[in-house]
């Protein structure tokens, strides 16, 4: 299990875990208004990745989201930060 991000307000908390299958979660203060763009970005950054991808946005701009992805994807990769 790899974490990327806080819960702080305006930051995303990012998770992802092995897994049998490409499985993704998402969960947004701002959901109803979000929601779909978050899961849309979250999806085209992470279609590489098979695992359980877990979100957890707290107000986050979009750079800020992709930030929280990519540094989570690069920790699962085993790369250095």
């Amino acid at each position: 299990m790899v974490e990327a991000g806080t819960l702080e307000k305006g930051d995303a908390h990012v998770v992802i875990t092995n897994a049998d299958k490409r499985e993704i979660a998402v969960k947004s203060k701002l959901e109803r208004i979000y929601g779909d763009a978050i899961r849309k970005t979250v999806d085209e950054m992470t279609s590489h990745i098979v695992g359980k991808i877990y979100v957890e946005d707290m107000g986050a701009l979009d750079w800020v989201i992709r930030a929280r992805i990519e540094a989570a994807i690069r920790k699962f990769r085993g790369e250095e930060q």
